[in-house]
């Protein structure tokens, strides 16, 4: 049976998660500040240190997916503890602070850390959703027949055409909305328009809409056709146009769900860098300057 990370060891590391929150909470309820909780208490001390080792400890899962012979621990174990003793964090680095806010470096680090655990669990939330929705949608295919499929059609649409004897202008637009034109940036993917990097890099979703356009120029070519031929090898061209669009749409929906699990990491690995030195500065800050 399938173990996600989640429930990994019978929630071990959600179980020190909430313990380790706990101890924290007790304490911070328990303890008599002077005169008011804050991080330079010996509580906050405590506290301010704990949070620094926690995020050092989870910064250190990027290291470990890499050493595929690591003798500390499984991946997956160590993915499950970046999880749960990642929220965790939220709970202490917040009690540190002794819910003493102001615009200045040490909110800075805390920011930066709640903008981390946030992307986080938008990459957590979509890597448990997405995969599910990917599969419907594929519908047992794959983006690489998907992308055949679309050459195959493009090709089809292009000889019924040119069989029909249609004009040069008829094949040039059919030509322009079946092309590839130009590759796009990640955001244009994430909103549907273009997948990732592979042999298909330049596809365009903006070519659904071309489709549109181009059934409705064949339709009039249809309705103006005096030749029963004519009409016949254009009305096939008109249907294999409409399963060109629902493959492109089928393709398209399986690419803005990838993107969407792409997003987390191009923002929560950056937030982790500047996290780090804002946590170096804040220490340096408190030790040397405070």
């Amino acid at each position: 049976m399938h173990e996600s990370f989640l429930s990994h060891a019978n929630y071990r590391y959600l179980r020190w998660g909430l313990l380790l929150s706990l101890a924290a909470i007790v304490a911070y309820v328990l303890h008599r500040a002077d005169p008011v909780p804050n991080g330079g208490s010996w509580l906050g001390y405590t506290l301010g240190a704990v949070s620094a080792l926690l995020v050092v400890f989870l910064l250190y899962l990027g290291i470990r997916k890499r050493r595929y012979r690591s003798a500390l621990g499984s991946l997956k174990g160590w993915v499950s503890a970046h999880v749960w003793l990642g929220l965790s964090l939220l709970v202490t680095a917040t009690l540190h602070t002794g819910f003493q806010f102001a615009w200045n470096l040490h909110m800075l680090a805390y920011s930066l850390m709640v903008a981390v655990i946030l992307s986080g669990i938008w990459g957590l939330v979509m890597y448990a959703r997405n995969p599910a929705l990917m599969t419907d949608n594929r519908q047992a295919e794959t983006r690489a027949t998907m992308w055949q499929q679309l050459q195959d059609l493009d090709a089809e649409v292009l000889q019924l055409a040119d069989d029909a004897g249609q004009d040069a202008q008829l094949h040039h637009e059919l030509a322009e909305a079946l092309t590839p034109k130009r590759p796009a940036g990640f955001w244009t993917r994430f909103s549907n328009r273009r997948w990732s990097a592979t042999a298909a890099a330049d596809y365009d979703a903006d070519r659904a809409a071309n489709s549109y356009r181009i059934e409705q120029a064949v339709a009039a070519q249809i309705a103006a056709a005096g030749d029963s031929q004519q009409v016949e090898l254009l009305r096939q061209a008109l249907a294999v146009l409409a399963r060109r669009r629902a493959v492109s749409q089928q393709l398209g929906r399986d690419l803005q769900l990838q993107a969407q699990m792409e997003l987390w990491l191009l923002l929560h690995v950056p937030l982790s860098i500047g996290l780090i030195a804002a946590l170096i500065s804040h220490i340096v800050s408190v030790f040397f300057y405070w």
